[in-house]
């Protein structure tokens, strides 16, 4: 039964990475069998972090493309988001569940915005909007018990382009006056590359919604997923 399993996990990671290095797929493979990224069969990166490409501090990738297909390559659907009026939305293409919210810090405590009575607070951005590190991210989203889950993560970048249309620009803000990703201009990803993490402007254009930043000191805010 074992070595049927890897058999069929194997020639999944091949399919869908195909074209790519046998070392990107067997990564792909390892990530899987260790509940990774891409696990349970979720769309999302199934290279394992760092990602074999090489970016600039504060730039965004040479190729956007080049990048996602060194991550694994995009393996998702076109979201199709459903609001759930509970602080959350569910992609039932994907199969996710998205905090609507973006995260602040005010006094040193990561929090989500309230949804109810602050829209997602459609005010200004303060310096608490983005005064997060992507460490202290991932720690918040993993810790995260909301809305009836605990198995919530920071998504990889290929799991949050999944919100990318280019008129809003992140899908995540038509909901009534819910301001969400709309009103803030960055959140972290857990994807990171040989020498920068990456982290996504939600105000970017198709070519420059990635960037780069040197190290773990960079701050911004968050929104969490988790696998439905």
């Amino acid at each position: 039964m074992k070595r049927l399993t890897l058999l069929f996990l194997f020639s999944y990671i091949t399919l869908t990475n195909c074209g790519s290095d046998s070392k990107q797929d067997l990564s792909g493979l390892l990530l899987l069998l260790a509940g990774g990224p891409g696990s349970s069969f979720h769309c999302g990166q199934t290279v394992a972090n760092p990602v074999p490409y090489t970016t600039t501090t504060n730039q965004s990738p040479a190729s956007i493309s080049d990048f996602i297909n060194a991550a694994g390559g995009n393996n998702c659907g076109s979201a199709s988001l459903v609001d759930n009026d509970d602080g959350t939305v569910t992609d039932t293409q994907n199969h996710f569940l998205w905090t609507l919210c973006t995260a602040y810090k005010p006094a040193g405590t990561i929090l989500l915005y309230d949804y109810v009575t602050s829209n997602c607070n459609a005010g200004g951005v303060v310096t608490a909007d983005r005064d997060i590190t992507q460490a202290q991210a991932v720690t918040f989203c993993e810790n995260l018990n909301f809305a009836g889950h605990t198995d919530w993560f920071l998504p990889d970048a290929i799991q949050l382009d999944t919100l990318y249309i280019s008129t809003s620009p992140f899908s995540l803000t038509p909901f009534g006056t819910k301001e969400s990703l709309k009103r803030l201009g960055v959140v972290w990803t857990s994807t990171q590359t040989t020498d920068k993490i990456i982290h996504t402007y939600t105000s970017g254009t198709v070519a420059q919604r990635y960037v780069a930043v040197a190290d773990s000191t960079g701050l911004a805010s968050l929104i969490c997923v988790a696998k439905l």
